[in-house]
């Protein structure tokens, strides 16, 4: 359903802006993991080279993966202070989604909300929102989505947008072929071969700029369940338990026959409604790990509300539904006089400001300024869990080096024994001290942080000591250890 602006367009978008820039500011510190190394790579590459420094004895080499982003970071970093880049790139990308968010309501949803939009689109971003504001490349995926799914059946504009978005995301391919299938479903002939041939030409530069990196890093992604033997990470869980411990190549022919069985029995529905066939064709990502859910949660939001809006009468959700059409009917009044939005969307932007504001990381972010310390210059460390401290650590401190390395699974796998050892480390049962010995020799660390997480490991102080392997301090449920390598 398309509907008119309430306000000039101008004034449309300054209150998206001021939204975005409010939200952006008190929200402050909103990376929790890998912004923060994006951030001071693109600020300190003279110092961490690449991630294969960065991250010794991983699976990482001179190929960055995320060459475009960290070039455009440094871009804005030279005009944009080190410690407020992330506030200007939130209020960007959160003031895109609003954007965005606002058209697909207005777009898809049949009612006309008039006013009352920009609340609901505000009330969308804040409970949705939450990729979209850690630093994270993949936040142009969820854009660009939102963007090509808009779009008619032309040629040039998804052209474009594909050749303006895939290069900063080395598994592009993920999306625009989600996209993609979503033009076949839809016979956007125009639309598909634009995406196509955007990606290809993407595709070849990938291949060009560095073969053998790029393709070691897509077959890694695409084998890390197995990498990480047994290892699991919180946003690579699937939102079903029982799917854990099945194979992506077991599921995917699954969802596939599955998902193209039923578009195939209900054609007329699927081929008219872009939201439910784009949630569909990619419920083989969103249904096996937290990340990709988490960053289309703002289109399964959307959908809901169409649902519920035009929803059957005779449906057990019908009560539902008749209060909703009270509270339209008492507020169609209100929200066409000025006094309303004068009020109302000021004071909602102020509220939100607030709830943004409870969300900031500066404390947890901050109590890991102990990196800073001279003393950490130029070291290795070895953590005995992937923690949020590596990320933290590396924007205060870009000389350290860090295992594991960001992806926890990619570790150095030519000597099995001692890879497995560095598996164990990480799991409730933990390692002996003797074999933590082997790991710290191996990967030549300096210095051993241990969190107190392994349920039922033993670890023996005097036994550690003979192992050169020296309690130096305690600090925030961290026990650091020094390395003396003459033992």
């Amino acid at each position: 359903m398309k509907t008119k602006l309430i306000f000039p367009l101008y004034i449309h978008i300054l209150i998206y802006f001021i939204a975005a820039l409010s939200f952006s500011y008190y929200l402050d510190i909103s990376m929790i993991d890998d912004g923060f190394r994006h951030i001071a790579f693109a600020e300190h590459k003279d110092i961490m080279k690449n991630w294969g420094e960065v991250f010794p004895h991983s699976l990482f080499s001179s190929y960055d993966p995320w060459y475009a982003w960290h070039q455009l970071l440094e871009v804005f970093l030279k005009v944009v202070p080190y410690d407020s880049i992330h506030i200007f790139i939130n209020t960007l990308s959160i003031f895109t989604l609003m954007i965005l968010v606002d058209k697909y309501i207005k777009y898809f949803v049949k009612y006309d909300f008039g006013s009352l939009t920009y609340i609901i689109v505000f009330s969308i971003v804040y409970i949705t929102g939450y990729r979209y504001w850690i630093m994270r490349p993949d936040l142009l995926s969820g854009l660009f989505v939102f963007a090509a799914l808009l779009f008619r059946n032309k040629f040039l504009p998804v052209f474009l947008l594909t050749i303006l978005y895939a290069p900063f995301y080395y598994l592009f391919f993920l999306y625009t072929g989600s996209v993609g299938l979503v033009y076949i479903v839809q016979k956007k002939w125009k639309s598909l071969l634009g995406i196509f041939m955007g990606s290809l030409i993407v595709g070849i530069v990938f291949l060009i700029q560095d073969y053998q990196g790029y393709i070691d890093t897509v077959k890694y992604i695409l084998t890390d369940q197995s990498l990480r033997m047994g290892l699991e990470v919180g946003e690579g869980k699937p939102i079903l338990g029982f799917l854990t411990h099945l194979n992506y190549f077991i599921l995917l022919p699954l969802f596939l026959v599955g998902g193209f069985t039923l578009i195939y029995w209900k054609y007329k529905y699927f081929s008219t409604n872009t939201l439910v066939t784009f949630l569909l064709v990619t419920s083989i990502l969103w249904f096996n790990q937290y990340r990709y859910f988490h960053l289309f949660m703002p289109f399964i939001i959307i959908f809901l509300i169409s649902v519920i809006v035009d929803i059957d009468k005779k449906l057990f959700l019908y009560k539902i539904r008749r209060y909703l059409i009270l509270l339209k009917r008492y507020t169609s009044f209100a929200q066409t006089k000025p006094l309303f939005y004068v009020i109302a969307i000021p004071y909602v932007i102020a509220i939100i400001t607030f709830q943004f504001s409870t969300k900031s990381l500066n404390e947890q972010t901050a109590e890991a300024k102990f990196f800073e310390n001279k003393y950490y210059n130029e070291k290795t460390i070895l953590l005995n869990k992937l923690d949020l401290d590596i990320y933290k650590a590396l924007y205060y401190n870009p000389t350290i080096k860090f295992i594991p390395s960001c992806s926890i699974g990619w570790f150095d796998k030519t000597n099995p024994k001692i890879k497995d050892i560095y598996i164990r480390m990480q799991k409730k049962n933990g390692i002996t001290e003797e074999e933590l010995s082997k790991l710290i020799k191996f990967v030549n660390a300096d210095i051993y942080i241990h969190y107190l997480r392994n349920e039922k490991q033993k670890l023996n102080f005097d036994k550690l000591n003979q192992y050169g392997i020296i309690p130096y301090e305690i600090y925030n449920n961290r026990i650091i250890f020094k390395i003396e390598r003459e033992k």
